[in-house]
């Protein structure tokens, strides 16, 4: 790990430490995001003098905050600089600093291995949880997860101090490359997994009759189907050799997501996560570590990415890894707003959506007392004359039901607020300078849009194997509080009491 980025973000969380000792008693604590990425060299940023690498959303945050130039980390790998970056102590000092000349000791090469960040070591997030923060941390974690089992999570960033994790426990290695195959391998492996659910439930089925005297069955079937179950788990188990099915997961709390993971859009969906946990704190003070899986090897990379920069692949990656940092800190510092230390906000557009489809844009210019709004669709109201769609009672956002308007409509709030009057270039001198500027607008912020699954297109589909199930189907009831096993005892009332009694045998093994 060659990345500076983790001095620079453990000075500025110092500052705000002490910043949130020092504040007055009736003044907000501050918010804390924290971005750190991977194997990121000091010479790849624009804001470093790198010409022909884009990152104009890091360029923005040096040019808008403090930018360091004497920080190093305290490690050059990744295991023990980010143990230091937790802690803020050098690794020597935890335990974390391999005395091995193989250098490739000297991070957790595997989630099979023992070792983790010691449990008695204090984090940032530990502090700042006991100060009344929200504390999550999304990304790459690499500072070991089990002691002795593979449940214990010993070391997992829920024991550090940290409120919530989405993330890659251990980290990037060549395996976790995208593999064309995976989605096969899925298919087989949840194959297997039916099947062998099936024969169990079959050898339970015969054990239940031999013993409550329903049929003859011979112990050697049932012991011929047990060994079936082993010979198949056994064999597709030892087709699991590489380390792609075991290091590269993806985990949300204490629950593994993906496994294994798909790497190439793993960027993306933690993104997602980071915006949902900032927009699920907003009343709180929060902390959040954003810890990227960018830029270490092999690199994945979306395909809309691919081949956009002038350094093949890495470059790629490193555009990509911006692009995300400007997702996460998408918006404005609104606090001097709040504090009544300016009278407007920095937004100057706001983007009026119906569903995914934008309708209107308000532009309200920094220093103007105008606001315009610029309607491009409006629905088509019902009954005619009615100012909603009462028939229908929703308006629609596509299709028939809306009116598409080139030119666009414009109005002008501050003397129009219900929007009744639209303006034309012939009553409005600044017709063209309005639309012109909300258009390039438009255009820039399509330019920031990716595209992403339509999770609401099958919205009237129910499927039952989709809906929850406490136990195995059909079996489904379940009391967690009280600790039943529900699903057992009820199988085997039903087995032993509900079905009718066949003679019995004499069973001859």
């Amino acid at each position: 790990m060659k990345s500076w980025w983790c001095p620079i973000a453990l000075t500025t969380l110092l500052l705000l430490l002490e910043t949130c000792e020092a504040i007055r008693a009736n003044d907000p604590r501050p918010n804390i995001l924290l971005l750190l990425v991977d194997d990121l060299g000091i010479g790849d940023l624009g804001c470093y003098g790198n010409d022909t690498i884009r990152t104009p959303n890091i360029d923005r945050l040096a040019r808008e905050g403090v930018k360091l130039t004497q920080h190093i980390a305290a490690a050059s790998m990744c295991t023990p600089s980010r143990a230091a970056f937790l802690t803020g102590r050098y690794p020597v000092r935890t335990g974390m600093a391999s005395d091995n000349v193989d250098r490739t000791c000297s991070v957790f090469t595997t989630l099979g291995f023992s070792g983790g960040l010691p449990r008695n070591e204090t984090t940032f997030a530990a502090i700042l949880k006991k100060k009344g923060y929200k504390t999550g941390l999304i990304g790459k974690w690499h500072q070991g997860l089990n002691c002795k089992s593979r449940l214990d999570h010993c070391h997992h960033p829920l024991r550090y101090g940290f409120d919530f994790y989405y993330g890659m426990p251990h980290t990037l290695t060549p395996f976790c490359s995208p593999d064309p195959s995976r989605d096969t391998e899925l298919t087989i492996n949840d194959k297997l997994w039916l099947c062998v659910k099936l024969i169990v439930l079959a050898m339970v089925v015969l054990m239940a009759g031999k013993f409550c005297g329903w049929f003859y069955v011979s112990w050697a079937h049932i012991i011929t189907l047990a060994m079936f179950i082993f010979l198949l788990e056994y064999a597709w188990f030892s087709s699991l050799t590489s380390a792609v099915y075991w290091d590269c997961v993806l985990m949300r709390g204490h629950e593994v997501t993906e496994q294994p993971m798909k790497a190439e859009r793993a960027g993306f969906i933690m993104v997602q996560e980071a915006r949902s946990f900032i927009s699920n704190h907003r009343q709180h003070p929060f902390l959040l570590f954003f810890s990227f899986l960018h830029v270490h090897t092999p690199l994945p990379t979306t395909t809309q990415f691919l081949g956009v920069s002038k350094h093949g692949l890495y470059g790629d990656n490193v555009e990509e890894m911006d692009f995300m940092v400007g997702k996460v800190i998408d918006g404005r510092d609104l606090m001097p707003l709040l504090k009544g230390e300016v009278q407007n906000s920095e937004h100057e557009f706001l983007f009026h959506y119906c569903g995914a489809y934008l309708h209107a844009v308000r532009w309200h210019g920094k220093g103007s007392a105008l606001v315009w709004k610029v309607h491009y669709v409006t629905p088509v109201f019902n009954p005619e004359g009615a100012i909603g769609c009462y028939e229908t009672q929703y308006c629609a956002c596509t299709g028939n039901e809306v009116t598409i308007h080139n030119p666009p409509l414009l109005f002008e709030l501050s003397r129009d607020p219900s929007e009744s009057t639209p303006l034309t270039q012939d009553t409005e001198p600044l017709y063209h300078l309005v639309i012109s500027t909300v258009e390039e607008a438009v255009r820039r912020h399509r330019e920031t849009l990716m595209p992403v699954p339509q999770q609401m297109s099958d919205c009237h589909t129910n499927f039952m194997w989709l809906q929850p199930c406490c136990g195995m189907f059909p079996f489904c009831l379940c009391d967690r509080q009280g600790g039943s096993a529900g699903g057992l005892f009820l199988f085997q009332y039903l087995v032993c009491k509900l079905l009718p009694s066949p003679t019995n045998h004499n069973d001859v093994d």
